[in-house]
């Protein structure tokens, strides 16, 4: 026959009094690891769609640089033509040349224009999906501190 220890200021025998604290730590603990588990997953997702979209953007951005600098080439190559006309027409190359650069600086403004509105995009995705990931986080806390508070109190009632 094994013999229990009793605490005489509790009169709760000593080994259940230890059996139920290992078993509410236990508990805890692997609450606390699944929440761990949770956040660790969830901080993964959006680390994952966070770069998925950044190297989307950065593509996007590159095409249209890569248009932008083929565009400048062309201006490039047509103003200079446009100077081998000065001496003939000074008035008409003027001209053409003043049009050809608002020109350029409209189509600069554009891709500009797209690769901030692009970046935007960018951001306020980032931004919603970081205010859904604190949301997810603070409900998986709410209910993590509810159950551990639950196993407590039902560890407290055994007592």
């Amino acid at each position: 026959m094994t013999q229990v220890t009793q605490i005489p200021a509790f009169g709760v025998p000593f080994q259940q009094l230890m059996a139920d604290s290992v078993a509410m730590a236990l508990e805890g603990v692997a609450l606390s690891q699944d929440q761990g588990k949770r956040l660790l997953e969830n901080a993964l997702e959006l680390g994952a769609a966070s770069a998925r979209e950044s190297v989307k953007y950065a593509e996007e951005l590159r095409g249209r640089l890569t248009d932008a600098t083929g565009s400048v080439n062309a201006l490039v190559k047509e103003q200079c033509g446009l100077f081998s006309e000065l001496p003939k027409d000074p008035v008409a190359a003027s001209q053409k040349v003043i049009a050809a650069s608002v020109e350029g600086s409209r189509k600069a403004q554009e891709v500009g224009a797209d690769a901030l509105k692009g970046y935007v995009s960018l951001v306020n995705d980032l931004w919603s999906r970081l205010e859904k990931a604190s949301q997810e986080t603070r409900e998986n806390y709410v209910t993590f501190v509810s159950k551990l508070q639950a196993i407590a109190e039902a560890t407290a009632r055994k007592s």
